[in-house]
Parts: structure tokens; C-alpha cells; sequence
């Protein structure tokens, strides 16, 4: 009986012909540049709310809720233990029975302006602002070691393997500071856990984006007027976007970092891991679409009964209004 050829030989069974053919590599997007946004950058410039505002797209559809998903789309959620019950299987969760998520399947506007933002063996949320301008968190971002970050793409409310608005790459990120979640996050870094990145491709032209020149305010605390989407990996394995709404926050802690103001914005709504970034958002009288007030950053499900937490403040819309202002 022939014998299989041992490993370290593979090489020599190989076919000469075949081994003489072009190998064909993985490739990836190039990596983008990234600027750490200082105080300086700011003095002098009026960094009023009028850069901040939200656009929709002539003849974009429109839609103040989401279209739900299909029943017969909908995929099983992972286990989940039941309430009070002890056992010695391992559920890091921080999803609040009960779970108020819901699949979505909407291209409308603005759900459109949502997406997945894909990095290196992993993903993230994300929310168009401008043209060519998407935040997330910071702690997405694959900052790389020697300075710098490695590639990301941003797909705008990417379902499965459908993109009907296409793809893009991030060119540059524009950000306060480098979050880090290998070691957790702080209070600080949570406040300011936000970028902007610029588009390959003006993404926004089609998706339209939402407005942030609203400051989350403590007199909002408790009240049930925040949407948020995001891409977690137990509903949807990470592809499908996820819908939450009437979510409340309960109260803040203001922080300074490069002498801006942001808020660790402390709350119990439903998030898993991946839904990092996506946009808490509401709408106002008179406005076209609705503006983000906070990304969703921290996950604490290492605490009994949470809390979560997102950052934004005056920070966040300073620095929309400065990536936009710098590279329309």
C-alpha cells in the first residue's frame, strides 16, 4: 500500500510544471495615513454646528423605524443562560434580559448611513458623517505598534455578502488619541474612543450621512430616545446589522484630553461584541435625519449587571467638524 507523503516532503511531490506556475498572494487595502488631532488644530477656527449637519440624498426613501428582517431570515441566537440559573458554562455577555435587538434589512435612509467596518481578523460599526467621512471607535482601529495603523474598509449596511452601496477603503484617520482595549478601557479613554476616517470613495453622495452638532446633555439621562446599529457577532455572526431602539443613558462623566472636552456615557442597552462604534443617535424637529450623540465603546461583562459605556461630548463634534473642514 502507498504511503502519504510526510510533511516536511510535501514540497518535492509537488508537480514541476504546477510549482512553476505565478503563486496568486492575498492582497489587502492599502493602510491609511493617521493624524492625531491637537488642540492647536482647532485655535482660530470656528467650529460652529453648521459643518455638523445631516444630509439625505434627493429621492433617497426614508423611513423613521427600520424594516425588520424576514422571519424566514432570522438565525437562531446563541445560547443564553437563563436568569438566576448557575452552571459552569462561560457566557461573557452584555445583553440585559431581555434582549431588545433586532435584525434589520433596510437600505432606506438613514439606516443606510450604518455599515460594517472590516480590519484585520475582525470588524466593527460604523456611521457615515460626510461625504467621505466614517466614525468608529477608536479601539476598532488596528493601530499598529511602530506608529501608524494597519487597513480598513467600510461597507455601508452590508448584509451578509450584499453591498448595495458599495465598499471603500480608510485613506487617513483623524483622532484624539489611540484606544487600546488589550488592556480595557478607561473612564478617559472611553470618553474620547471616536475617529473619523476618511473615505477611498465618497460613500456619502449615495448613503447620505447623519449630523452630529448635537452634545449629549445630562438633563437626557433616563429617557428613552436613542436608536443604535451595529454588527454584533451572536445575532447575524457579525455580517447582518442590528437594530436597537428607545435606548437611554443614566449618566456621564466628563473627561479632558488634549485640553477637548468628551463624555463617558454610561448606560445598560443590549451590545456583543462588534457592535463597537456603532452610533447612538436621535432625531429633532425641523431636521432632515438624525445626528449621533455617542459610539459605543466600552463592554463591561466582566461586572455583575454592567454597566456599558459610549463616548462623545463636544470632542466628538469637533472633530467631525475638523476632518471635514481639512478634507472636504
Amino acid at each position: 500500500m502507498t504511503q502519504p507523503i510526510p510533511p516536511e516532503n510535501w514540497g518535492s511531490a509537488l508537480d514541476p510544471a504546477a510549482s512553476a506556475l505565478q503563486a496568486t498572494e492575498h492582497s489587502f487595502p492599502p493602510r491609511p495615513e493617521v493624524v492625531v488631532v491637537s488642540e492647536t488644530d482647532l485655535a482660530g477656527r470656528a467650529e460652529g454646528q453648521s459643518a455638523n449637519e445631516p444630509y439625505r440624498p434627493d429621492g433617497a426613501p426614508v423611513r423613521p423605524l427600520p424594516q425588520l428582517l424576514r422571519p424566514e431570515g432570522v438565525r437562531a441566537p446563541l445560547w443564553n443562560r437563563a436568569p438566576g440559573a448557575q452552571d459552569e458554562r462561560g457566557e461573557p455577555t452584555t445583553v440585559y434580559p431581555p434582549d431588545t435587538r433586532t435584525v434589520i434589512y433596510d437600505t432606506s435612509y438613514p439606516w443606510r448611513t450604518c455599515g460594517r467596518v472590516a480590519v484585520p481578523g475582525g470588524s466593527g460599526s460604523g456611521v457615515m458623517v460626510g461625504r467621505r467621512h466614517m466614525v468608529t471607535a477608536s479601539h476598532v482601529v488596528p493601530w499598529r505598534a511602530g506608529g501608524g495603523a494597519d487597513w480598513m474598509t467600510f461597507t455601508p449596511m452590508q448584509y451578509d455578502t450584499s453591498a448595495p452601496f458599495g465598499s471603500a477603503h480608510v485613506t487617513r484617520i483623524y483622532s484624539w488619541q489611540r484606544v487600546n482595549d488589550a488592556d480595557g478601557i478607561s473612564s478617559n479613554e472611553a470618553a474620547f474612543d471616536y475617529v473619523v476616517c476618511v473615505l477611498s470613495s465618497p460613500l456619502g453622495d449615495a448613503t447620505g450621512w447623519m449630523g452630529s452638532a448635537h452634545d449629549y446633555a445630562p438633563a437626557w439621562n433616563d429617557q428613552a430616545l436613542w436608536s443604535h446599529i451595529g454588527y454584533p457577532g451572536d445575532i447575524g455572526a457579525g455580517v447582518r446589522p442590528v437594530y436597537t431602539s428607545n435606548g437611554a443613558m443614566y449618566s456621564v462623566v466628563n473627561e479632558t484630553f488634549a485640553g477637548r472636552t468628551g463624555l463617558r456615557i454610561m448606560h445598560r442597552n443590549d451590545v456583543r461584541r462588534g457592535q463597537s462604534g456603532g452610533p447612538y443617535f436621535g432625531w429633532w424637529n425641523g431636521e432632515v435625519g438624525p445626528h449621533v450623540v455617542a459610539e459605543q465603546s466600552a463592554e463591561n461583562w466582566g461586572m455583575a449587571g454592567g454597566p456599558n459605556a459610549a463616548g462623545g461630548g463636544p470632542a466628538l463634534r469637533e472633530l467631525v467638524a475638523h476632518a471635514r473642514t481639512v478634507e472636504p
